[in-house]
C-alpha cells in the first residue's frame, strides 16, 4: 500500500443516495439509486483510486464526502469520530480537499485573487493585503515547478494552466484528505509528470488521497488500492498486489469487456466530402484530403494543432482564409452550420458541457434541437415525435436516465457525451464529424462509442475522427492525416505504418517529416 500506515483517516458506511426528480422527490418507492449503501475507507499515506463506468457513482460519493450533497443514508467518520458533512465549507474546515472535473475558478480575476478567493487577508482599513496574496501564491506555484506572475488574468491562461491552479489553490488549504476528480485530463505530458510527482511527494507526508481517472495507465501508476463501483454499488476493493487490468474490467462492466478494436465496415472509393487548398489560419498553408463513403478518417496531432479549427470551419463554426470545400460532388460555398445540418454534415464538438448541449434543458429537447423542422412543422411542436426520437436514442445508446424528461445536466459525463451523439444521429447524417468523442469516457462506454462509428460506416456514412488518444487513433482508422499548427503534415493509408512510433515522428518532428514526404 505504498508507505501507507495503520491510521485511517476517514470511514464511509453505507452511503445511499436516490435521484430526484425535478420537484426534489426521492424516488424511494422505486428503488432508483446512484449511490446503493456503499463502504470506502482512507488510510493516512495511500492512493486510494475509485474505479467505475460513467453514471457508477464515483464522482456522486465523493461530491457526498466533499459536501457538494448529502446522502439519504449512511454515516461518514473522519478519524474516527462521525461527522455531519453538509456543505463544502464544512468539508473544507474537517480538512477535506475537493479537485473537480470542472474548475471552480474566476476567469476575470487574477491568480492571487482566484486563490484567496473568500479568506482574503486584510489590514486595519478592511484593505486586501494584495503583497501579500501575491507573494504566497508565487510561493505556493513554485512548490509545483510554475514561475507564473500571480497578477496574471486567469482568462489569459490556457486551460492546462488554469487546472494547475485550482490544484494549488485546493492544496493550499493543508488537506489530510484530497480528492482528485480527473485532475489530469486538461494537462499536458510535463504537466502531468509534475503533479504526480506532487502526489508521491503528498503520500509519503501522509496525506490520504483519493484518486478518480478513466485513465489506465495513470491509475496503475499510482494506485495503492483500488474499489471499484458500478450501478451505485462497491463491486470490489484490491490492493496493488491483487489488481489486474483484466479483472478490473470485468468488474466494472460486470462482464469480459474485449478491448481490441473491431472493424466490420468496408471503405469504398466513393467520394462523399472533398476539401482542395485550405487554409484555416492567414499563415498556414493550403492542403487538401478527402473522406469516403463507408471510411474512418482520423485526424492526429498535437494540443494546437489545429484540428478542432478545421473541423468547425469546414461545418461552417468558424472562418477559413482560402481553399474550396466539395460535398456529394458538389463545390459547398459559404459553409455555415444551419446549412450543413441540411446538407448532413454533423459535427460532435469537444466540449459536450459548453457547446454539445443545453444543460438546463432535458433530453427529448437536446436531442430534437437539429431536427426542429422534423418535430415542429409549422410552428406545431410534435410531443410525441419528439419524444419518440429522444427515447430511440436512449435505447441506440444505453443512456442511463430517468426518461426523455431527465435534465441532461444532472446525468454523468459519459451519459450527457451519449445524449449528444444521439442529437447528431437523429440528423440522420452523410458525414460525421467526430471530435474527441471519448473524452472522459470509461473503458467500457469507449468500446460502445468504437462499436458506433464502426457501425456508421458500415451504414455508408463517412467518418472523421479528431483524436488525441494514439491507442484509438490506430485502432478505429482506416487512413490518417497528422496535421501541426495549423498544417497537414502527412497522409498515412498503411494499417502496417500505423504504429505509435511512427506516428510520434511525425508528431514531433513536423518540419522534417514534411521535408521527406515532399
Amino acid at each position: 500500500m505504498g508507505s501507507a500506515n495503520s491510521t485511517k483517516l476517514l470511514e464511509m458506511k453505507s452511503i445511499t443516495k436516490y435521484i430526484y426528480d425535478e420537484q426534489g422527490r426521492g424516488l424511494v418507492a422505486t428503488g432508483i439509486k446512484i449511490l446503493d449503501a456503499v463502504d470506502f475507507d482512507l488510510f493516512a499515506g495511500e492512493v486510494h483510486v475509485i474505479m467505475g463506468e460513467n453514471g457508477a457513482g464515483k464522482s456522486t460519493l465523493m461530491n457526498v464526502l466533499g459536501g457538494v450533497i448529502e446522502p439519504d443514508e449512511g454515516e461518514i467518520l473522519i478519524n474516527g469520530e462521525k461527522e455531519r458533512i453538509r456543505n463544502t465549507a464544512e468539508a473544507r474546515n474537517k480538512g477535506i480537499g475537493f479537485i473537480h472535473q470542472e474548475m471552480n475558478l474566476c476567469s476575470n480575476l487574477d491568480i492571487a485573487h482566484n486563490m484567496f478567493l473568500g479568506r482574503e487577508p486584510h489590514n486595519r482599513l478592511g484593505l486586501s493585503k494584495t503583497k501579500k496574496m501575491n507573494s504566497e501564491t508565487a510561493q505556493m506555484l513554485s512548490k509545483l515547478g510554475f514561475n507564473i506572475d500571480p497578477r496574471t488574468k486567469l482568462k489569459n491562461l490556457s486551460t492546462a494552466m488554469q487546472q494547475i491552479v485550482e490544484i494549488t489553490k485546493v492544496m493550499s488549504y493543508h488537506s489530510k484528505i484530497l480528492i482528485m476528480d480527473e485532475p489530469t485530463a486538461t494537462l499536458t505530458g510535463r504537466e502531468v509528470d509534475i503533479l504526480f510527482k506532487l502526489i508521491r511527494d503528498l503520500r509519503d507526508s501522509n496525506i490520504g488521497i483519493i484518486y478518480i481517472s478513466h485513465r489506465m495507465e495513470e491509475i496503475e501508476d499510482l494506485g495503492d488500492r483500488f474499489s471499484v463501483l458500478r450501478d451505485g454499488k462497491l463491486v470490489g476493493v484490491m490492493s496493488k498486489s491483487e489488481y489486474s487490468r483484466a479483472e478490473c474490467m470485468k468488474m466494472m462492466a460486470g462482464r469480459v469487456v474485449n478491448l481490441m478494436y473491431k472493424s466490420t465496415h468496408v471503405p469504398t472509393k466513393d467520394e462523399v466530402f472533398r476539401v482542395e487548398g485550405i487554409k484555416i489560419g492567414e499563415n498556414t498553408k493550403p492542403f487538401d484530403f478527402q473522406i469516403n463513403k463507408g471510411e474512418v478518417v482520423s485526424f492526429g496531432g498535437l494540443v494546437g494543432a489545429g484540428r478542432t479549427e478545421l473541423a468547425k470551419s469546414i461545418f461552417g463554426a468558424r472562418q477559413y482564409y482560402g481553399g474550396s470545400i466539395f460535398f456529394e460532388g458538389r463545390e459547398y460555398k459559404k459553409p455555415s452550420v444551419s446549412k450543413s445540418i441540411r446538407l448532413g454534415i454533423s459535427y460532435l464538438t469537444e466540449d459536450r458541457k459548453i457547446e454539445g448541449l443545453v444543460q438546463q434543458m432535458d433530453i427529448k429537447s437536446n436531442t430534437s434541437m437539429c431536427v426542429l423542422d422534423q418535430v415542429s412543422p409549422h410552428l406545431v411542436l410534435k410531443t410525441r415525435q419528439e419524444a419518440a426520437l429522444a427515447q430511440n436514442a436512449i435505447n441506440r445508446f444505453s443512456v442511463v436516465c430517468l426518461g426523455v424528461n431527465h435534465r441532461t445536466g444532472t446525468l454523468s459525463g459519459g451519459n450527457q457525451q451519449k445524449v449528444c451523439l444521439g442529437k447528431w444521429f437523429a440528423t440522420e447524417p452523410k458525414l460525421l464529424i467526430l471530435d474527441e468523442p471519448t473524452r472522459g469516457i470509461d473503458v467500457n462506454a469507449k468500446a460502445q462509442i468504437y462499436e458506433v462509428i464502426d457501425q456508421a460506416a458500415k451504414d455508408g456514412m463517412a467518418v472523421m475522427v479528431i483524436t488525441s488518444d494514439m491507442h484509438e487513433l490506430i485502432g478505429i482508422s482506416d487512413r490518417i492525416y497528422i496535421m501541426h499548427e495549423g498544417n497537414l503534415v502527412t497522409e498515412i493509408a498503411d494499417k502496417r505504418e500505423m504504429e505509435q512510433e511512427n506516428l510520434i515522428k511525425y508528431f514531433l518532428n513536423s518540419d522534417e517529416a514534411c521535408e521527406s514526404e515532399a
